[in-house]
């Protein structure tokens, strides 16, 4: 792929993908740009009620505390439920989270880079444990990472197409500094 894009597409180092297994974990990265202002993007990735609008396999999520939230998600007929905890947020700038019960383990984060005054590159990376066989092939294929795309296309598409962030969330923007 070409590195010179017109605003919006991305270019093969933004959409590096890395798919590494080391102790049974697999990572995966992936970068996009947003054509909306860094504060409308991250108001909107923080909106965590909002994500079954976008993304189908997203039933639920619902905020159980000021950095925790219940998730349930469903692949075919496979539900799975999870709560995960924000460990850091540095708003406009980085959010890091990891899950502390359930039925799944991952940790993951989000940087958040004003390309300008009206595009905002996000790269996400995210760390997870396959359970099953299924999960462990879906790794060792690099299905995650289509996954962990199709995610950041469906949260540019919704943000884009709505202007800005939905506002549906209550969650309490902190940082470490108080």
């Amino acid at each position: 792929m070409d590195d010179e894009t017109t605003p919006g597409q991305q270019s093969e180092e933004q959409t590096k993908r890395t798919r590494a297994v080391e102790d049974g974990v697999s990572t995966v990265q992936h970068s996009i740009v947003v054509d909306l202002p860094i504060a409308a993007v991250y108001k909107q990735w923080v909106d965590f009620e909002s994500y079954p609008e976008f993304l189908p396999a997203v039933r639920e999520v619902k905020l159980t505390g000021e950095v925790y939230s219940r998730w349930t998600v469903a692949i075919s007929k496979l539900s799975r439920q999870f709560l995960v905890e924000i460990l850091e947020q540095l708003p406009e700038e980085r959010l890091v989270w990891r899950t502390i019960e359930g039925d799944v383990w991952f940790s993951g984060d989000a940087t958040f880079d004003a390309i300008d005054k009206q595009q905002t590159r996000v790269d996400v990376t995210v760390h997870w444990k396959p359970v099953s066989a299924v999960e462990r092939t879906a790794a060792a294929l690099g299905l995650a990472g289509r996954d962990v795309r199709g995610t950041l296309e469906a949260f540019k598409t919704c943000i884009e197409s709505t202007g800005g962030p939905s506002g549906h969330s209550r969650i309490k923007v902190v940082s470490p500094k108080g």
